[in-house]
Order: structure tokens, then C-alpha cells, then sequence
């Protein structure tokens, strides 16, 4: 059973740059940003919980009625959907695929390897993230649904919450959120009193002391 989370966390985790989010996990010794993951659309802004699905690549002795159509309409509303490649240099969806998350509700699709229809993906509303644009067919394999999988250097589980934005996409364990939570709201205030530091040109120990704060975790 995955754990149910209050919308008003998610509104919350939008609000925030996906760098204060890796910042609070770093706080708690924690690890989870991707690396190579841009954005469709540079304006976008996703949190949602995770669900996962592993692809491999295409071997051909097993046969598999997959449907991914089928997959996305099972997921809540506000659910990303992560598929998982191993970074493959194919595409695995476009824009028919991303018509299909936004009209049922999803909060995003997340991909490790390329998307096709770059210009239509733009003007969707939905978070549509990838390794970047390609039209080299796809040849891969269904392989499980709602399983851990290594995604773009982070482990990721369903259940899960992902956050991102222009910069990139960070992970966060979902048996943890509420930890994350609590350290990037003090973060984000300690951003906020740091910017006016820096604008008010309060003397340099006193900024110093602010930026210190930002490295100790909140009890």
C-alpha cells in the first residue's frame, strides 16, 4: 500500500526550488538528485508521488501484453509517472503518451531516456522530463511495474516524491517526506533572510552566519 499524501504538501514542494529540496536532504545525509534530466519546457514546476515502471532492452524471448495506456489509467491523479531505461539514447514516449497522463490527471512523466515531439511535449500542460529529443525508434522490453528502479543516478521507489523544475529533478524517500519537509521549510526561510542580507549589505560575518545556519540541520 502507498502512503497518502496531503495535496497541500505537493502545492507546498511547488513552491520551492528543486535546490533548497536537495539541500534538506543533504541536511539529513541524504541522496537524491538525477543527473541529465532536463525539462521539456524550462517554465515547468512538478511534486507528485512515484510510480515506476523498468523497461530493458529488447531481447525478444519473452512476450509481454504490457499496455502502458492501460498502466497510466490504473495511477491516481497527481501521480508522476517514472519509466526507467537505463538511459537509453531511444525515445519511449511523445505526445500521444502525454495527452494520455495529463488528460487522466498525472502530475508528470519522467523519463531516463529521450522523448519524441519535442514541440508538441512544449505545448502541453503537463511536466514532461527526458535525457533530451530524438526520433531513433524504441526497442525495449516491459519488465515490472511499481518496483525500485535506478533512475539517472538515483534510486527511486514507488511511493516516492519527486520534485522538480528548470534546474532538474530530486527525489525524495517517501518514509522520510515529512523530515524533508520540515528542514526545506527552514531552508527556504533561511534563503529568504539571506537574499535580504545580501540586498541590505549587512556586514560580512553577519551574512556569513546566516549562510552557516543553511548547512545545520533543524532540530
Amino acid at each position: 500500500m502507498l502512503p497518502v499524501i496531503e495535496p497541500s504538501t505537493f502545492s507546498f514542494l511547488k513552491t520551492l526550488p528543486s535546490g533548497i529540496v536537495c539541500d534538506a536532504l543533504g541536511r539529513l545525509g541524504l541522496s537524491g538528485f538525477t543527473d541529465g534530466l532536463y525539462p521539456i519546457r524550462s517554465d515547468t514546476k512538478m511534486a507528485g508521488r512515484v510510480r515506476t515502471v523498468q523497461f530493458a532492452p529488447r531481447r525478444g524471448a519473452e512476450k509481454s501484453d504490457f499496455n502502458i495506456y492501460r498502466f497510466i489509467r490504473s495511477l491516481d491523479k497527481g501521480d508522476i509517472l517514472v519509466i526507467a531505461t537505463d538511459c537509453s539514447n531511444s525515445w519511449i514516449y511523445g505526445e500521444n503518451m502525454a495527452h494520455e497522463a495529463q488528460y487522466h490527471g498525472l502530475a508528470g512523466i519522467v523519463a531516463d531516456c529521450m522523448a519524441r515531439d519535442g514541440q508538441e511535449l512544449a505545448g502541453l500542460d503537463i511536466p514532461c522530463y527526458a535525457r533530451g529529443l530524438a526520433v531513433r525508434p524504441p526497442a525495449f522490453e516491459f519488465v515490472a511495474t511499481d518496483v525500485p528502479v535506478s533512475l539517472a543516478g538515483a534510486q527511486v521507489y514507488p511511493g516516492d516524491v519527486m520534485v522538480g523544475d528548470a534546474d532538474g529533478i530530486v527525489v525524495v524517500p517517501g518514509a522520510l517526506l515529512a523530515d524533508v519537509v520540515y528542514q526545506a521549510r527552514d531552508l527556504f526561510d533561511l534563503e529568504s533572510q539571506q537574499e535580504k542580507a545580501i540586498r541590505d549589505r549587512i556586514p560580512l560575518d553577519d551574512l556569513l552566519e546566516v549562510m552557516a545556519k543553511k548547512r545545520i540541520a533543524k532540530p
